[in-house]
Order: C-alpha cells, then sequence, then structure tokens
C-alpha cells in the first residue's frame, strides 16, 4: 500500500470513530499505568478465559472432527484442546500463581527474542542498520533480566504496565492517525 492509498483510505474512514477508539484505548492505557496490579490481574484473567476458550473449542473440533481427519489425528487435537483448557482453569483458579507463570513466560519471550536480534545483527553485520538490531536485542536481555530476577515482586505490576504502554501508544497513534484523516 502506497502512502496516497493510505491517506486517501484514511480520508474515507470516518476519522471521528478511529478518534474515539484512540480515546478510549488512550484512557484504558492510562488507567492501566496508574494501577499495574488490577491491570496485570485483569490481562492474566482474559488470558486465562482465552485458553479456556481455545481448549473447548479445539475440544469440540475434536471430538466433531474434520473430513479425512484420522483418529490419531483426532485424539492429538483433543490433548491439545485438554491442555489449553487445563491452563485456562489453572490461571482463574488462582490467578496470582497465575500472574506470575505469564510473568516468567514474558521474561523469557524477552529472552529469546534479545538472542534471536543479536543472532541475526551478528549475521547481518556490516550491513547498515546492524547496530540498531543488536542494541534491539540487548534491551530486550536487559528487560529480560529485570522481569527474571526482580521475580516475585515483577509479577504484581510488569504486564499491567506492558499492557498500559501497549495501549497508551495505540491510542495516541490512532488519535495521531484521525487527526491527520481529518485535516485531509
Amino acid at each position: 500500500m502506497t502512502t496516497t492509498d493510505f491517506t486517501r483510505e484514511m480520508q474515507e474512514t470516518d476519522w471521528r470513530w478511529l478518534a474515539a477508539f484512540g480515546a478510549i484505548m488512550l484512557i484504558g492505557g492510562l488507567l492501566a499505568l496508574a494501577n499495574p496490579f488490577a491491570a496485570s490481574i485483569t490481562a492474566e484473567i482474559l488470558a486465562g478465559a482465552a485458553f479456556v476458550a481455545g481448549g473447548a473449542v479445539q475440544l469440540w473440533f475434536a471430538a466433531a472432527g474434520t473430513a479425512g481427519a484420522d483418529r490419531g489425528t483426532r485424539w492429538l487435537s483433543g490433548l491439545l484442546g485438554v491442555i489449553f483448557l487445563v491452563l485456562g482453569i489453572v490461571l482463574l483458579a488462582n490467578p496470582l500463581a497465575g500472574l506470575l507463570t505469564l510473568t516468567i513466560a514474558v521474561g523469557a519471550l524477552f529472552a529469546g527474542m534479545g538472542v534471536a536480534r543479536i543472532a541475526l545483527a551478528l549475521r547481518w553485520r556490516p550491513a547498515v542498520g546492524w547496530g540498531w538490531m543488536a542494541a534491539s536485542g540487548g534491551l530486550s536481555l536487559i528487560l529480560a533480566a529485570i522481569i527474571l530476577f526482580t521475580l516475585p515482586a515483577s509479577a504484581l505490576a510488569i504486564l499491567g504496565i506492558l499492557l498500559g504502554v501497549d495501549l497508551t501508544v495505540s491510542g495516541a497513534v490512532s488519535l495521531a492517525l484521525a487527526w491527520r484523516a481529518r485535516q485531509g
């Protein structure tokens, strides 16, 4: 999509809806940053509910089967559904323990992303921009260390802070796009 196509699409979009959406995200992000513990618990509960729903759907697919699926495929699909369902129930049954588990997963994710980015940067060297990729990987490793080495205290707020930052930035970008569409 070219810049001209994007601008035309934004002009055709009712900027008011985009502005309202951006304002809601911005307010939600600021509320999450104001109370990261409540936002973390909310994110954990939503993740648990998503796993329960995903597990139920996976079990339904395994039970209903798909045309041509063999018995082994259906059993493995059912096992995956049970795993999702159990994980969701565990997260919902004990939100604080689930919060710790999700925080460890986020820390591991940042660590993995950091290692991968540094490895990519070293492969791209001496191409222009490889240093930025390496710096990004280093930052991810630092964030992973902060998250993982400050457990269990970091579990109480980190997910809420990440959610708050994401919603705040997304809301600000949506408002900027709405402003641009209005100027149009």
